[in-house]
């Protein structure tokens, strides 16, 4: 699978949860919300985590990304 495939069934993945956590929790009279939170919240997290390896992957400079030299350790 390509990492854009991957990209796009993550997304879509993300954003069938998140609508139907919504769905859940609106439409749903009795625990609306055992059902509607955990959905929304695991569709939520899907996106997030996206859209941050999206960002650290666009951080990378291709000078890094030849292979010579690894990337520095962090350090806390």
């Amino acid at each position: 699978m390509s990492s854009t495939t991957g990209l796009i069934l993550s997304y879509a993945l993300g954003i069938i949860f998140a609508i139907g956590g919504l769905l859940f929790l609106v439409l749903l009279d009795e625990r609306r919300f055992l059902f509607g939170v955990p959905y929304l919240v695991m569709g939520i997290l899907l996106i997030g985590g996206v859209r941050a390896s999206q960002r650290r992957r666009r951080g990378r400079t291709p000078e890094s990304l030849d292979g010579d030299d690894p990337p520095a350790p962090h350090t806390h």
